[in-house]
């Protein structure tokens, strides 16, 4: 780990200016900076509630791919009166850093960097911040844009970066996992340009960040993507757009919760003493508002009461892996094992009624499974499985175990899928397929007969309320999303995080007679509530 106060001057461009076409303002990605709910110390470790908490900026975009796999980057932003805090998280199987001088061309080894125009008024009035694996800095003032003339001597003061690097630096004949940067800027750096010591409640920056350099497998990826022919990150007309908020990230999440009628209520399950949850993949209730809760440690299947209160477990003698759980109209309780390649039937005791598939047999016939996810009812009983890590298919047997039919192929087009994950049929009867990897929910009859596609998430779980409005798990974005009937998204709930309303990794979903949310995360390795308001 460095840890280093860092003094910035101004030095020559990094790379050559060429200025892409202008985005219209609502097509630049947006992002809101949140207070900090709790101290920081740069340190390289990004282990305080503040980071856990707080929201990413998403994938980084790779505008200029040429081959090599895309190591992506997960940034972080959070702010107080004094800093711009700056978090980014780099997958990097080969670490490399030789530049260890200020000024000196950061550029060429593993380096990220903040790009920022503070005043929205005067967008090609720019600051570069570069930094590389060493903490070593390249920076510049551009008050006229790029290509023109910089500002003389502009000088950051107080700045301070601490890196770590999970693997061996500059020693290629092994795979590291990657690298992390923290950085403390001081509004006071800007003020020259907004005017104000540090920003306020709505204010608007443009603002990217770049990551690029290394010796082995170099690439450019960005936040707002570039649209140039040739490498370019000196482009403020691409800049995204933050907005900062005087809202921590968990006041934000109480906020949105709020927003879309619901609130949490944290605690409602009485766990026996001696159980740890492990990852909850799963969980659904009865018509009398038990719940069962589906996960990947002892005890795996775990029954509550309406009030939370510990009734039974069972499947320790069964069960692999966790991965779907359902209960029909009946009060059967099924389940998927991706282990074993198995869909259980229970009673709502935990006897075993039904077993369908072939145990450790992984195959594509009638009676058999790849990892299946998840489990779904028909009208006339009929149960559909997505099958899922391995077969990319779905298929339909009777209430009594008996095959009907099988429909899907692995692919990108309409009847297709990339990771069938979540299934659920509708009051309409429709079926509900969450194709995980295509990013999107594809819409079917009960025979299997493609409808519609509803584009743009990624669902690992699918609900339907008792008012039939669809509610997805998008476990690649910690978010929970309520979707209308045309598989718009009417409400986002939650960021990654740890306190109530944000997610680690929310994985499947339910929905109780009143109307509250239950929500099974794999990463936090909990069940949260969300009671829905009166």
């Amino acid at each position: 780990m460095r840890l280093r106060t860092v003094r910035l001057s101004i030095i020559a461009a990094t790379l050559v200016s060429i200025v892409g076409s202008v985005h219209a303002a609502d097509e630049l990605p947006q992002f809101t900076i949140h207070r900090v709910d709790s101290s920081i110390r740069v340190d390289g470790r990004l282990d305080e509630s503040a980071w856990r908490n707080a929201a990413t900026f998403g994938s980084f975009r790779f505008p200029w791919w040429v081959n090599g796999k895309k190591e992506q980057t997960i940034a972080r932003m959070l702010w107080d009166d004094r800093f711009l805090y700056v978090s980014y998280e780099c997958e990097d199987a080969h670490v490399s850093a030789e530049q260890t001088e200020h000024d000196s061309p950061v550029y060429q080894d593993d380096c990220v960097e903040l790009f920022t125009a503070p005043d929205a008024k005067r967008p090609q009035n720019y600051f570069n911040i570069e930094m590389n694996v060493n903490g070593a800095v390249l920076d510049q003032h551009h008050p006229n844009g790029p290509g023109e003339v910089k500002g003389p001597n502009w000088q950051g003061q107080g700045i301070l970066i601490a890196t770590t690097v999970d693997g061996t630096l500059n020693d290629d004949s092994d795979r590291d996992r990657g690298w992390v940067l923290e950085v403390a800027i001081p509004f006071a750096n800007f003020a020259s340009v907004t005017g104000r010591p540090q920003p306020s409640d709505g204010d608007v920056w443009h603002l990217n960040l770049n990551r690029l350099g290394g010796n082995t497998n170099p690439q450019y990826s960005q936040w707002a993507p570039g649209t140039t022919a040739k490498p370019a990150f000196h482009a403020p007309d691409t800049f995204g757009r933050v907005t900062f908020s005087r809202r921590t990230s968990s006041q934000q999440a109480v906020h949105e919760l709020a927003s879309a009628g619901y609130e949490a209520v944290p605690g409602f399950l009485k766990l026996p003493e001696e159980l740890v949850l492990g990852p909850c993949s799963a969980v659904a209730l009865n018509s009398n508002g038990d719940l069962y809760l589906f996960h990947r440690g002892p005890q795996p299947i775990l029954c509550f009461d309406a009030a939370g209160e510990f009734l039974r477990s069972w499947g320790d003698d069964l069960i692999g892996t966790a991965h779907g759980l359902r209960v029909d109209r009946n009060e059967n309780v099924w389940v998927t094992d991706i282990k074993h390649h198995l869909v259980f039937k229970f009673s709502p005791a935990g006897k075993l009624l039904l077993a369908l598939g072939t145990g450790d047999k992984p195959g594509s016939g009638r009676d058999q499974f790849n990892k299946p996810t998840d489990v779904a009812f028909g009208p006339n009983e009929e149960v559909f499985v997505t099958d899922g890590y391995g077969n990319s298919r779905v298929v339909k047997f009777d209430h009594d175990g008996k095959f009907l039919l099988t429909w899907g192929t692995p692919g990108t087009r309409p009847g297709e899928f990339q990771l069938p994950h979540s299934i659920v049929v509708d009051s309409m009867h429709r079926v509900l397929v969450g194709d995980r990897e295509n990013d999107r929910i594809q819409v079917f009859d009960l025979e299997g007969r493609h409808l519609d596609n509803w584009n743009g998430f990624a669902p690992y779980g699918i609900a339907i309320d008792s008012t039939q409005r669809v509610f997805v798990a998008d476990g690649r974005a910690n978010q929970i999303l309520h979707l209308d009937g045309r598989g718009q998204v009417v409400h986002r709930l939650g960021t990654k995080g740890h306190a109530a309303g944000q997610f680690e990794l929310p994985h499947m979903l339910a929905i109780d007679r009143d109307g509250s949310l239950y929500v099974a995360e794999v990463g936090g390795k909990r069940v949260q509530k969300f009671r829905r308001k009166k």
